[in-house]
């Protein structure tokens, strides 16, 4: 996948595992199946859940791992094929992004106990604030991560959601 998505073969991906196309036209049908596939697994891999203590902590790893991922060559053409409108394409993002959101309601259910997050927020519009602008650096203009300000970007939106005093 290094080539990029257009440029790698079947057969190339057949001899590097030691088996025959057959096996992978199979499983995977086309190579756009298999590089789905392998980017989704590829990025549930490198977007583990943190675990620190700290929802601060945890949110920063978190939005670290997402832009050293959105930053990689796997990252890029997970994204070129996130792009795409077909339904086998939209089913696969969509189940990707509800099973991403799923394992970080974690992360807040923890901070909820630990004083650290609204009870009565939902962490969803708080994730998607978070990880939007990296998207829109992304795909729309263009501009590297690497001197994204992650830190600086978790405390603005925990400060926003604040948990009141009682």
């Amino acid at each position: 996948m290094k080539k990029g998505i257009d440029a790698f073969t079947i057969a190339e991906v057949a001899a590097r595992a030691g088996v025959h196309e057959t096996s992978i036209y199979r499983r995977w049908g086309t190579k756009h199946a298999l590089a789905r596939d392998a980017c989704l697994d590829h990025a549930d891999g490198a977007l583990q859940i943190p675990d620190t203590g700290s929802l601060r902590l945890d949110l920063i790893a978190l939005l670290e791992r997402l832009v050293a991922l959105l930053d990689s060559p796997e990252g890029r053409a997970l994204l070129t094929l996130s792009l795409s409108q077909h339904p086998h394409v939209v089913a696969a993002r969509h189940a990707f992004w509800q099973r991403r959101f799923s394992l970080v309601h974690a992360i807040f259910e923890r901070a909820v106990v630990r004083g650290e997050f609204p009870r009565r927020a939902d962490p969803m519009p708080f994730m998607q604030m978070l990880i939007a602008p990296l998207y829109l650096r992304v795909l729309i203009t263009g501009e590297a991560l690497d001197d994204w300000p992650s830190k600086e970007m978790v405390d603005r939106l925990l400060t926003a959601y604040a948990v009141p005093p009682t």
